[in-house]
Order: structure tokens, then sequence, then C-alpha cells
């Protein structure tokens, strides 16, 4: 296969980034032009709610760099529209022969009420300096969501010696189902940090002094974070022959590839069709967005590869480490083993539960000491879906072995 003469990489995030990076790592020496409506070049984004909200000397960044990668960069700037062989921006368009969309997530924002201040975010560089500037100690500080990034921020809030609390409807993706013994070691997390948590209600709106909860109604509050997930940047594309799905993300099939001729997309704005689970699928984690660029990088200069992956997250907080692989659903068998046991490494795509099984509010068998890993493993008609690994990082390297043999399109109907 000829290869293309000019790649355009619409956004510039770890997804933009890496799709450049895998290019010219293939051997690739045509022209490559990044689009991306942020102000800086591609960084790592993982430390914004992490290492850059206590550390104001930290630098976000990501190698190779781009001036090593013979990148014309295009930054501060929008695209508004694509064509067949073109990409509309706000000054110009930009034509190609293949491309890359990547255009990545934007935070959801709360509604603010009369005379309120827009509640802070965290997506970008500048989101998180800004954060960071208001985590004085001594501030009344309330985080809605209780996800990943919400933990996030609580972890760094509390150590800057604010007053936080915690409010969400329910726990993030990672604790979705799990038995209740696990969600009581999560709420004693919070607790050893001084953070107060409320599972159960949601915030209507910011107000001049604070929020109002569904349940509760007024809480003061001197510093608002909204951490309730993102939405696909994809308005531009409405309209055009690139496929979005109701939610926004854009459709592609299992190569990656859109209905635009020569137009792939990656990263958390992308829904791909997956053999492995029969359904289309679209994630919001560092892998994936590294690993579907990656391929769809492949896929434009001559391969033929499918983007089938095992989905994986990770997170750090309250003093803790999440490890997830894997995907379950509410109505699976969850059982949890201290690591030593390790249910997912002696698990088997043919018996993939170990002992004390419950269905959605699991007993902990040996206790869930926080002082030592253990892991949830979740299975259906006696196969593992997923693995949840607690200060245990370990099991998710034996776990993604198990996995991905139980979870091969050939045993679909077994699932």
């Amino acid at each position: 296969m000829t290869h293309p003469d000019a790649v355009v990489v619409v956004g510039g995030g770890l997804a933009g980034h890496t799709a450049v990076a895998t290019l010219r790592s293939c051997g690739y020496q045509g022209r490559i032009t990044m689009v991306t409506r942020e102000p800086e070049a591609p960084y790592d984004r993982p430390p914004l709610s992490k290492e850059l909200l206590s550390d104001a000397s930290f630098e976000p960044a990501l190698n190779p760099r781009l001036d090593y990668l013979d990148v014309d960069l295009r930054t501060a700037t929008a695209a508004v529209g694509i064509r067949r062989g073109e990409v509309l921006t706000e000054t110009g368009s930009v034509p190609f022969d293949a491309a890359v969309l990547a255009p990545g997530l934007r935070a959801r924002r709360l509604p603010a009420g009369p005379g309120a201040p827009p509640a802070r975010v965290l997506r970008t560089l500048d989101d998180a300096v800004r954060l960071r500037a208001e985590l004085v100690p001594g501030r009344n500080v309330l985080i809605a969501g209780a996800g990943l990034i919400g933990a996030e921020v609580a972890t760094a809030a509390a150590a800057a010696g604010c007053r936080v609390a915690v409010v969400g409807p329910e726990f993030g993706p990672a604790l979705d189902a799990a038995p209740a013994a696990v969600l009581d070691a999560v709420r004693g997390w919070y607790g050893e940090r001084g953070v107060e948590l409320t599972i159960g209600t949601r915030v209507l709106e910011t107000t001049p002094a604070g929020v109002l909860l569904s349940d509760t109604g007024f809480r003061p509050a001197d510093v608002v974070v909204a951490a309730i997930g993102g939405e696909p940047a994809t308005s531009w594309l409405r309209g055009m022959q690139v496929v979005l799905d109701p939610a926004g993300f854009i459709s592609t099939d299992e190569y990656l590839r859109t209905p635009l001729p020569g137009v792939y997309a990656a990263g958390d704005a992308v829904a791909w069709r997956s053999s492995r689970y029969g359904v289309d699928m679209h994630l919001e984690h560092w892998h994936h967005a590294a690993e579907s660029a990656q391929v769809a990088a492949r896929n434009i200069l001559g391969s033929a590869e499918t983007y089938d992956p095992l989905p994986y997250f990770w997170s750090h907080q309250l003093g803790h480490s999440l490890h997830y692989v894997g995907r379950h659903d509410p109505g699976d068998t969850a059982d949890i083993s201290p690591a030593e046991t390790g249910t997912a490494g002696n698990s088997t795509a043919g018996n993939g539960t170990a002992g004390n099984s419950t269905a959605g509010n699991g007993t902990a068998r040996n206790g869930t000491d926080a002082r030592s890993g253990w892991s949830v493993t979740w299975t259906r008609g006696g196969r593992p879906t997923a693995v949840l690994a607690i200060d245990a990082p370990h099991l998710v390297r034996r776990a993604r072995k198990v996995l991905d043999a139980a979870t091969q399109p050939e045993l679909g109907a077994a699932r």
C-alpha cells in the first residue's frame, strides 16, 4: 500500500501525540499536521489530578517531544469541520490524505444559580493550575462526584489542609455493583483522610456561597469542584460525513475507521465495534487512548489490525491504589479475596470463582483489611468478567491473561 503524503491529527492529548509518535516510529516520512484547541503542546493528563495539584514545580510532559517528530503543531486552533481530504479550522483548511480524529472530552459542568461562579473542573493544565491555587489550608472544598477524579482531587485537597466533602449519587465505574464490604472499606479510606463522604445525593446547582443538594438543600462551600465526568468534544463534527452515536462519540468499525475515506478515530471520543463484547464500546482511560491511537496510526500505514482490548484503568487515591481490568455488569457474581490468595491468579477460563461468592453485596472472605492488598473478581456463568485489585497491582497482571481467554469472541455464546 502507498503511504499517504499528508496526515492530519486533530487533538493534542495523549491519543493525538501517540498517533504522531507511532507514525514516525513505523518509518512514516510524510507531512504531519497536529491541530489542537489547547494553547499548550501535548502533555500527560493523569498528573493533573495527582502530582500537579500538590506540587507547583511539577511539569507534565509527553516524550518523545513533538519537536523531535517533525510535526507542524497548530495550538489554540479549533477544528470546526471535516470533509473528504480536508479538515476545516478557525484559521483555514488543512488538506490530508489520512487523518486521526482524537478530540477527547470536555468536562461536564454543574448548573450555576443566579450570581454563582462556575464550579471548578479538572480537564486541562489551566484547570489544574487554577484549582491548585484555591486549595488553601482551612478552605471548605466540596467535590461533586465520587469517581476516580473526585477521589484524587479529595486526596490533594485534604493533603493541602482543606476541609473536604465529597458528594455523589454513586461511586465511580470500578466500584459499580461492588460488594458492600468493598464499599465499606472505601468509605473508611475517606474517613482516615478526614474527608466527609455522602453517597446518594447530587448537586443541583452552585450558589454564590455554596451548592444546593438534592436531599438536604443548601450547603456552604468556599470552593466547588465538578468531577462528574466528561462529554465528547465532537459538536464540530455534527452534520459531517463522520457518524456520531446518540451520546456524541465518533462511531467506527473494529479497525477504528469512520465512513469518511482515510479518516480514523482514537482516544476518549471514539466508540468502536467490539467483537469481544458484541457491543459498541467507548472508554475514557489512559491505556485506551494510547493503544487505540497506535492501532489507528498503523492502519493508516497499511496494517489491518482490529482494536478489541480488555478495558483497563488505574487510580491512586486516599493512600490506596486501584487497578481494574475487564468489564462487569451489575448482575455478575462478586468474590473478594486477600492478595495472598489472589482470586485473579487462581481463576481459569472455565472456573473463575473462588469461595464465598455473593451477588451484589459480597461478604469479604478473610476481611478487607486496608493494610494489605485484596481483590474482587466478578464472574458470569462460571467465567471471570473483571478484576479489581486494591493495593495489589500484581494481581492484575495475572488476571489479564485469564480474562483475555475468557472473553474471546468465540466464547461469546457462553457469556
